[in-house]
């Protein structure tokens, strides 16, 4: 079945989208290799029973009761004993997308999340909401669309196409509008500090850049359950303030700079003894070295970025321009077959232009087109935060790291 995107591109002609058609595909794993296995983690204490996140809402309902009630069956405790409180890390639909089911278990369960959790939810974990986040990517496709009306007819397209195939339009894991908000019940900000639950055997952290609001959750000084903030495969998305936005969301909790703050916040806290568990990929010892990961990979970026910057000192250029790779099309993010990926690296794109526009490596001389100014202030940003980091932890780094 054609993917949103591959929909729209058929239906305008432009020289790129007619470039696109002809080099993106559809083949392969949408996002990577691990991305749409999640896990819900599940945390029994003597007093309460903690679930950290929901998972889709098509997997949830297998979960909700049915694994909590395995789970203090075999502990030789009923569901109904304690009371169950439910944390989001953040607002994506493979973290907070199965809110219905948790919310179905009553008033035995509070949700828990960051206030910006709540505001980003609508954009991020609905399927009506994926084109109208797009815009700007359409923009650069010299595509000029009324995107109200487009959605409607995207969703007239694919419930013909599910009632012609016999398939069931909500099997998706996306959600629908007429599920209703993210019901969250107690709204916490842990800031630069920590907020400790269950007599500080649970405490909640604050770590942007994957996405505004997001929180890790640590158990009992050892074990830290890290989200999408740092995975041990596959780095991190950066969520761009282009987005974040249009939830109201301030745009300066977005970005590389909000991403390299987290990571050094991270390697300055006492984790070293944990193990960590992200939502996707493998549990890992020490989140240290995920966080050193991140700053290598971002130092990494550097030069591809920058020699798609040099290409652009007179000519302005597009966020497509550099989540492609410039005229070479070097793709600096994992695109290769894919429109869907490419559209996930114009995000990722998105937000490095962001940062390197505030820092004034570029100029914006049209409505979103940028030229470079010749400054490389942000590559100093992250070379030097990686240096600083090496400098005390030079024995996480992710090359020397040895098996997790």
């Amino acid at each position: 079945m054609p993917s949103p995107l591959a929909v729209v591109l058929d239906r305008f002609d432009t020289p790129t989208s007619r470039y696109l058609q002809e080099r993106f595909g559809e083949g392969g794993t949408p996002i990577g290799a691990s991305s749409f296995s999640v896990a819900c983690h599940i945390v029994s204490l003597p007093d309460f029973l903690f679930v950290v996140d929901s998972t889709y809402r098509t997997t949830a309902p297998e979960i909700f009761p049915e694994t909590l009630e395995e789970i203090v069956r075999a502990e030789g405790r009923s569901l109904g004993e304690r009371p169950i409180i439910a944390i989001y890390t953040h607002a994506h639909f493979d973290h907070a997308g199965g809110h219905a089911a948790i919310e179905a278990l009553g008033s035995g369960a509070t949700t828990v999340a960051h206030r910006y959790t709540s505001e980003l939810f609508p954009l991020v974990a609905r399927r009506e909401s994926f084109l109208r986040t797009r815009i700007p990517f359409f923009r650069d496709c010299g595509i000029d669309v009324d995107v109200e009306r487009l959605t409607g007819e995207i969703r007239d397209h694919y419930l013909a196409l599910m009632r012609n195939s016999g398939l069931d339009f909500d099997r998706a894991p996306w959600g629908s509008m007429d599920e209703g908000p993210l019901r969250v019940d107690q709204e916490i900000d842990p800031g630069l500090e920590v907020v400790s639950l269950a007599d500080g055997r649970i405490e909640l952290l604050r770590f942007d850049g994957h996405i505004p609001g997001h929180l890790c959750v640590r158990v009992d000084r050892g074990h830290l359950i890290t989200g999408d903030m740092w995975l041990p495969a596959t780095t991190s998305l950066v969520t761009p303030g282009t987005l974040a936005s249009l939830a109201g969301v301030p745009p300066e909790h977005c970005g590389v700079l909000r991403y390299l703050e987290s990571s050094r916040r991270l390697l300055a806290l006492d984790v070293d003894e944990d193990i960590s568990y992200p939502s996707h990929e493998i549990v890992f010892t020490n989140p240290k070295r995920m966080a050193m990961r991140d700053l290598e990979i971002f130092s990494e970026r550097i030069p591809a970025i920058y020699s798609v910057l040099e290409e652009h000192t007179s000519e302005a250029m597009r966020v497509l321009d550099l989540a492609w790779g410039g005229r070479s099309h070097y793709p600096i993010w994992k695109v290769g077959g894919s429109t869907f990926r490419l559209v996930i690296a114009h995000d990722e794109a998105a937000a490095w232009v962001q940062d390197l526009a505030a820092l004034g490596d570029l100029e914006e001389v049209a409505p979103e087109r940028w030229i470079w100014t010749g400054v490389r202030s942000l590559a100093d940003r992250v070379e030097g935060a990686l240096a600083e980091a090496r400098a005390e932890y030079a024995h996480l780094e992710f090359r020397s790291r040895g098996r997790a």
